[in-house]
């Protein structure tokens, strides 16, 4: 009887053992982390975005009209100046005999046409000998007025407040008429950005159109800025139409701002005023230049795959040609492992 016993007692264990478990709590659900944006809204139109070199709106040349011995240069490059102030001068003894000649033959000239008009009341020489007497004063005028003028313009004079931007020439040197001695920026004039348009860029332009500009020597530094002259005939050598885009210097009144500075500036052209939805570049999945795939956030954290057309990519945003709900969320980071309908949790 005792093996009976051993095999009933095995038989409960084993019973004991296939019995039910203990309850246990199930598995919480895992969402994926990801970000979120809202859609914003911007301009209806991209900026128009060229290069361009800062520069003085006003800079002259400055040259004598007469040639001869440089006597003096009285400035520096990157020295300031007055209007007014003398900055150069020729040696004189040249120009000083030019106006004793010219004046030595005006007086002559007026000495026969005197004596010619006495002669001809007497009935002496005719009236054709008078006229080309007369013709001679004229011409000896002229020649003594131009050698004044000669010398007065053996002095170069600031037209303006400015800045000496270059210096061409030095002392002693033997100079032609009209060659260029300084290079004058006039700071009243104002500080601009020189830059070209193809004409698909310079049709949607006006003048005062608002812009942005910054150079490349100050990155992260930019100027408000506005249209102020706009070619309306094309370069014959380039095909490119010329802008000049007024600085505001005043927003950065410590950053002195040189001549010949590369940078770029952003115009709004003409069609700026209208609206657009902008979703961040990066929240795009998949796209080209006309369409681009996203997921937007639906009201119960679940995903949609959406297709929106492309209008224009502006920086790291993408303006699209139809407009999203205001309000509308997209995943701006983690979309790339999602799928459609999914259910997501947003970090804050």
């Amino acid at each position: 009887m005792k093996p009976v016993l051993v095999i009933s007692t095995l038989s409960l264990l084993v019973l004991a053992a296939c019995g039910p478990a203990t309850p246990e709590e199930a598995p919480a659900v895992e969402y994926r982390l990801v970000k979120t944006e809202t859609v914003q809204s911007g301009p209806a139109a991209s900026l128009i975005e060229v290069a361009g070199i800062g520069a003085f709106r006003d800079e002259t040349r400055l040259s004598f009209k007469v040639g001869g011995v440089i006597e003096r240069i009285n400035v520096r490059e990157g020295e300031t100046v007055e209007k007014g102030q003398r900055l150069a001068a020729l040696n004189k003894q040249d120009v000083n005999a030019a106006v004793s000649q010219a004046s030595a033959g005006f007086e002559k000239a007026q000495r026969d046409l005197q004596r010619g008009k006495l002669l001809r009341d007497q009935e002496v020489i005719s009236k054709v000998q008078l006229d080309n007497l007369e013709t001679a004063a004229q011409a000896a005028r002229a020649q003594l007025s131009q050698a004044q003028f000669a010398s007065q313009t053996a002095d170069i004079q600031a037209q303006a407040n400015g800045v000496v931007l270059k210096r061409f020439a030095q002392t002693g040197e033997v100079v032609s008429p009209g060659q260029p001695i300084l290079l004058l920026g006039s700071k009243s004039s104002g500080f601009v950005m020189k830059a070209s348009l193809a004409d698909k860029q310079a049709v949607h332009i006006q003048l005062g159109a608002k812009a942005e500009v910054q150079f490349d020597a100050l990155p992260g530094v930019k100027w408000p800025g506005k249209v102020i002259e706009l070619s309306q005939a094309a370069d014959p050598a380039t095909g490119t139409y010329g802008v000049l885009v007024e600085v505001d210097t005043r927003a950065h009144e410590n950053i002195n701002l040189l001549s010949g500075m590369q940078g770029r500036t952003r115009i709004e052209p003409a069609n700026f005023n209208g609206m657009r939805s902008y979703v961040p570049i990066e929240a795009v999945v998949e796209g080209d230049n006309k369409a681009a795939w996203i997921y937007t956030v639906q009201a119960d954290n679940t995903v949609k795959r959406q297709t929106v057309a492309v209008a224009f990519i502006q920086a790291d945003r993408i303006a699209l040609i139809d407009a999203l709900p205001e309000g509308t969320r997209v995943v701006s980071t983690g979309a790339a492992y999602l799928q459609d309908g999914e259910t997501v949790k947003v970090q804050e």
